[in-house]
């Protein structure tokens, strides 16, 4: 992984090679955001990969899958709306 400071950003743009690593943005050394390649990625599965409620209901499926080797459907509330 390699970091940058946020005020470094602008030429290194330029330079990007969307096939390099994560870049991770940094501001005084504290990391402010990442910058990967979603070339190949649908933005909806870009969207879910990073919602915190989505995040959650996959937890606990794995956590359930681990301890009792099933996942029941009732034991998965989804958010309203959704």
């Amino acid at each position: 992984m390699k970091t940058v400071e946020i005020s470094d950003i602008a030429s290194l743009l330029e330079k990007y090679d969307k096939n390099e690593q994560p870049l991770i943005l940094t501001r005084n050394g504290q990391p402010i955001a990442a910058l990967f390649s979603v070339e190949d990625i649908d933005l909806e599965t870009l969207s879910l990969s990073m919602n915190p409620k989505f995040i959650s209901i996959i937890e606990k499926s794995r956590k359930s899958q681990k301890q009792e080797g099933r996942i029941f459907l009732e034991d998965i509330h989804l958010p309203s709306g959704a």
